[in-house]
């Protein structure tokens, strides 16, 4: 198999309705890795973001169990990553938390993606700063466009966010005070409307990430 034919398989599994979840983890991994595809270029391929192709292929590293555990539970896109940082007993007792409540309709009317990020934070004990810290490049550099189109960015900010997002980009863990400082603006970005649930502008799975993030 050669890259293109790599790409075209993962192009179809990507987009398949028929093809479970954990299958799609485990065969899209096999065929990225097979050939050494470029995480950009087969993101772009797909029509995805480069932090979701990201996320999934992290998936494909957990046991095999969690994976099976994943294809019943389906969780949403936005809650990918978070499940592949998490410990085994943390992405378990999550897991199974989110397929209890979709088969007994027990969310209590919250999305599948806050409802797992509560699990998340509840057996974890994880932070708005560890949840913040967790975002990637793309969600800040997503956050940062919505504050500018927004003008809800000082001059001070819009510089601070470029550097936190290009820091991001390349790597790099962001220090606590810059983590504390990237909390307020998107607090910030929240109350001003720039970043808001149910977003018309077709990042809604990205705004719904960074809210949850924020526990807004």
């Amino acid at each position: 198999m050669d890259k293109y034919q790599a790409l075209e398989k993962i192009k179809d599994l990507w987009n398949s309705v028929d093809v479970d979840l954990g299958q799609k983890i485990i065969e899209i991994s096999e065929a990225f890795y097979a050939v050494g595809l470029d995480l950009s270029t087969a993101a772009a391929f797909v029509k995805a973001t480069p932090s979701e192709l990201d996320a999934l292929l992290s998936l494909g590293a957990l046991d095999e169990e969690l994976i099976e555990l994943i294809s019943k539970a389906e969780p949403p896109k936005t809650t990918w990553a978070l499940i592949a940082n998490a410990s085994y007993e943390e992405a378990r007792q999550a897991l199974n938390a989110l397929l209890n409540s979709k088969d007994s309709h027990s969310n209590n009317g919250t999305s599948h993606s806050e409802f797992v990020y509560q699990q998340m934070m509840e057996i974890a004990g994880l932070t708005k700063e560890q949840m913040v810290g967790m975002l990637t490049g793309a969600d800040l550099a997503h956050a940062l466009k919505k504050g500018q189109d927004f003008n809800a960015l000082s001059e001070w900010e819009n510089k601070f966010f470029k550097s936190v997002v290009t820091q991001k980009k390349r790597g790099k863990t962001l220090s606590g005070k810059q983590i504390d400082i990237v909390l307020k603006i998107l607090e910030n970005l929240s109350s001003k409307g720039a970043i808001k649930r149910n977003s018309i502008d077709g990042d809604e799975e990205i705004c719904d990430r960074i809210l949850d993030a924020i526990g807004k």
